[in-house]
């Protein structure tokens, strides 16, 4: 089987960084110019998932504003939201087309002056949703919506496109993932603005009808089908072993399943038992994901934090779906009316949300990002293992901890004040991911700077121009250039060969 190389620069990537290295012409003045430098992958990277913190952030301080009282009347729609549709959101549009260049080994279209376009009219258009309906202008609302669902089809058709020009078809069926899930991104925004219309006109039976599609939508369907497809890639990535063989089929197999399963589910508040039948037949399709990652599991177990943390949101993930189809499956028994199967499947949903929202969506974010920061930021071997050992740290503790947390959080019967405090220290030890995220990007700074000062103390070839501003106590001998000595007969003896510079172990 061909191993998939998550993050690593192509050959392309690797031309352009020796160019870079290499020396200006000089000017006619016989000063050397500085060359143009490009964007780094580094940089690139930093930047965009600084984004993807950032909304994370802002969902954390909005839920403190909401439990605390200051936006107690606001619920705990914005911050929700802020998470899933911004914080979510900007990951699923980032690392998607990144898994999708890896999967497909072609150029996306447009590149990264698209995919850049693409998460910030993502950013743009989820604070004009939030605004709007916060504010309740639908006018911002449907500009909001509109610029979401243009920045997921535009993802589409990049995908498309670098999918008919893939060269890796074992693995390009993947990609396909993506597009779906970009297209209920789509369709889950514009279900989410007719949940507010509706509901503003005082029509409370198709706003619960449209609540539970858009919903389901985005949390099955987008966030789902996208965690799915990138695991089958991912999950043995990050335990540094082999892909099951069958891996890519099945799970190929089992997107039209995930796609039917959320339908179903999403159409439930037409028709409560629809909901059990589209639970069954969505696990049906998650099992092509989750056989083959616990047949690797087995093989290595999962003990870093990424891991741990995984196989505790994918739990969670399932636990959900089955609350899910069970809840409003049984209300058909019930022998109510329409309106009030479509209520109950509301409040059904309305329970779930912060179990899927922060036991499987965030905590597979924290995963996702405690594994792939030291790649994205590289420096070498010894840099990542370095990076590697800042995000794992107390990795038991705090997948143990943050999870029972969030049960204790999770349970009604509880005082509020229990849960409250649970939710709470949930969110402070989650908050670990960032804090290493940033500790990992000054050890990376830290040691390329320690890196450069060694290559100027240490000259190879003894230029003397160079050599004038180095320290002769710090210089090797062998880095100087010494003169050939005469021998008797007036000739130079055969030179040897010149010192080279020892590679640093970063490299």
């Amino acid at each position: 089987m061909m191993p998939v190389s998550i993050g690593r620069p192509d050959e392309t990537g690797r031309r352009e960084e020796r160019a870079r290295r290499r020396p200006a012409s000089a000017t006619a003045a016989g000063l050397q110019r500085r060359p143009d430098r490009k964007p780094s992958r580094r940089s690139t990277q930093v930047r965009r998932n600084s984004l993807v913190v950032a909304w994370i952030m802002v969902a954390a301080v909005l839920a403190v504003l909401v439990i605390g009282g200051p936006l107690g009347s606001w619920g705990t729609w914005l911050p929700l939201h802020a998470l899933m549709l911004g914080g979510i959101g900007s990951a699923i549009t980032v690392w998607s087309a990144h898994f999708a260049d890896t999967l497909l080994h072609r150029p996306a279209l447009g590149g990264a002056a698209l995919l850049d376009a693409r998460l910030y009219a993502h950013g743009a258009g989820t604070a004009l949703v939030l605004a709007g309906i916060t504010a309740n202008v639908s006018a911002l609302a449907v500009a909001g919506v509109m610029i979401v669902a243009l920045a997921a089809l535009t993802g589409v058709l990049a995908i498309v496109v670098q999918y008919r020009r893939a060269v890796a078809p074992r693995l390009a069926a993947l990609a396909i993932h993506y597009a779906v899930a970009l297209t209920l991104l789509a369709l889950g925004a514009a279900l989410g603005y007719l949940t507010s219309w509706s509901e503003s006109r005082g029509r409370a039976h198709l706003s619960d009808i449209f609540y539970v599609a858009h919903t389901t939508t985005m949390l099955l369907g987008f966030v789902g089908t996208t965690v799915l497809g990138t695991l089958t890639v991912l999950w043995p990535t990050m335990l540094r072993t082999k892909m099951e063989p069958e891996a890519p089929r099945w799970t190929t197999r089992g997107l039209p399943l995930l796609v039917t399963g959320t339908a179903l589910v999403a159409a439930s508040g037409l028709l409560a038992p629809l909901a059990a039948l589209g639970a069954v037949v969505y696990l049906a399709g998650a099992c092509g994901v989750i056989v083959p990652a616990v047949k690797t599991a087995r093989r290595v177990p999962p003990t870093s934090f990424a891991t741990a943390s995984a196989t505790a949101a994918v739990t969670w993930f399932l636990i959900g779906v089955v609350r899910i189809g069970t809840g409003i499956g049984f209300l058909a028994l019930g022998g109510t009316g329409p309106a009030d199967q479509a209520a109950a499947a509301r409040e059904v949903i309305h329970g779930v949300r912060v179990l899927l929202a922060a036991g499987f969506a965030l905590q597979i974010l924290a995963g996702a990002l405690s594994y792939l920061s030291p790649v994205m930021l590289g420096g070498g071997p010894a840099t990542t293992r370095v990076t590697n050992a800042v995000m794992d740290r107390a990795a038991a503790y705090r997948v143990v901890a943050a999870n029972a947390c969030l049960a204790l959080a999770l349970l009604t019967v509880l005082p509020w004040e229990v849960r409250v405090s649970g939710a709470v220290t949930a969110g402070a030890i989650a908050a670990y991911v960032p804090i290493g995220m940033g500790l990992s990007v000054r050890e990376v700074v830290v040691r390329a700077r320690e890196k450069k000062r060694g290559a100027a103390v240490t000259i190879p070839g003894g230029s003397p121009a160079a050599a004038r501003g180095a320290s002769s106590s710090r210089m090797p001998v062998s880095s100087v250039r010494q003169p050939h000595p005469r021998a008797e007969n007036g000739r130079r003896p055969a030179a040897s060969q010149p010192p080279q510079p020892q590679e640093s172990a970063d490299e």
